[in-house]
């Protein structure tokens, strides 16, 4: 955890205005998260800026860089370059809640947050929900060539155990049998 340490910011004693925070979004810092199974390795640069106001902290995230994930197609590994930007509002109450999406609430007792969990989070909702490698020049797949030919494999089988009906649409024969029932 001491990877997080830089991520607890003393807003206390900072004078009204803004504030400009930057971290280093690597290996180390996904290692502290349980939940981190999609990122392999981080090269990524967070940059906050802090507005402190008198009832509010405004809280402006910038993440850019790479980061490697796996191909959901071939399993190999590929680099997703990665740029998001979210706002998030800090308000005072009497005890921590998230109120919505993006705005928490802090009891206005303490002097510290801790923007680790929102780097976090911020990332994994920046990566695509399809990881896969991107397309080449021509058009196609730079995934390992070996396992788009088993995949090709696969998907002909499939395709030939359809059959093909009158309106040139691809039918499943076992479901033929039901075309034979007739209503009232």
């Amino acid at each position: 955890m001491k990877a997080l340490k830089p991520f607890e910011i003393a807003f206390v004693g900072l004078s009204g205005g803004e504030h400009e925070f930057t971290f280093d979004l690597n290996n180390d810092f996904f290692a502290c998260f349980e939940s981190n199974d999609q990122v392999i390795v981080a090269d990524l640069v967070g940059k906050m800026i802090l507005n402190k106001r008198t009832t509010r902290l405004d809280l402006d995230f910038y993440i850019t860089g790479k980061i490697e994930l796996e191909c959901d197609r071939c399993l190999k590994p590929f680099w997703y370059q990665l740029s998001v930007h979210n706002n998030l509002y800090v308000k005072f109450g009497d005890r921590k809640e998230e109120q919505s999406d993006d705005v928490v609430i802090i009891p206005s007792t303490d002097s510290h947050i801790d923007v680790s969990q929102f780097f976090y989070e911020f990332v994994m909702l920046g990566l695509p929900q399809k990881k896969v490698h991107e397309d080449n020049e021509d058009g196609l797949p730079m995934c390992d060539p070996t396992v788009l030919k088993q995949l090709e494999k696969y998907v002909f089988k499939r395709n030939k155990d359809l059959t093909t009906n009158n309106d040139n649409k691809p039918s499943d024969s076992r479901w033929d049998a039901l075309k034979n029932i007739k209503f009232n």
